[in-house]
């Protein structure tokens, strides 16, 4: 990568590097990429909304209900690649993208939209404007439609909200500004096994 997108964050903050590139990674586990207006929805470890619990519960124990961490863990539609892999969950029936692997993950914005850029190698090719057109393929959910027009990404084990500021994600929160509307999502990854998630107008 050609800047550390890895350096600490403060609970509650959104980060951008130093090139004004929103950017995020987690303590293990899958980032997700959700639509602000579901944001709140997503409970990260936390039991879901409304269920009985059982006693001594903790997220991933069997016998009890399944959290958003859990789906987030092992979506029911994903394609895996070298340095993580990419899935699709929903919360309030709508699409969250799940990018997994702890991997530093910064998006890219252009004059179509932006993309998702996740490099675990310094020196690798990770520009995104090197791609291949033959290399975008769809994988799971083709479009996703924002209300809100801006997606948070932060660690799935965090419970969102509405205010990127106040997800608690000890990696910070990076905020997409993508703008309302149908928004095409593609998936590359390329020979130094960088992987790429593209959004243009659909």
């Amino acid at each position: 990568m050609d800047t550390d997108c890895t350096g600490s964050a403060q609970v509650g903050t959104t980060n951008v590097d130093e090139y004004g590139r929103p950017w995020t990674t987690s303590g293990g586990g899958p980032i997700v990429v959700v639509p602000a207006e579901a944001a709140a929805h997503w409970r990260g470890t936390l039991p879901p909304s409304g269920v009985e619990v059982p006693e001594g519960w903790t997220w991933g124990a069997p016998g009890g209900p399944e959290c958003d961490y859990d789906r987030a863990c092992c979506p029911a539609v994903s394609e895996p690649t070298p340095f993580g892999g990419f899935g699709w969950v929903e919360v309030q029936e709508q699409p969250v993208l799940v990018l997994d692997g702890e991997v530093p993950t910064r998006f890219e914005a252009d004059g179509e939209g932006g993309t998702l850029v996740r490099s675990s190698e310094y020196e690798a090719d990770d520009d995104p404007r090197r791609v291949s057109a033959e290399s975008w393929r769809s994988v799971g959910t083709e479009v996703i439609s924002l209300v809100d027009g801006r997606l948070f990404m932060f660690d799935s084990a965090f419970a969102g909200a509405g205010d990127p500021e106040r997800i608690p994600a000890d990696d910070g929160v990076g905020v997409i500004t993508l703008g309302p509307g149908h928004w095409r999502v593609e998936f590359a990854t390329n020979a130094d096994e960088v992987d790429f998630v593209r959004f243009r107008p659909a």
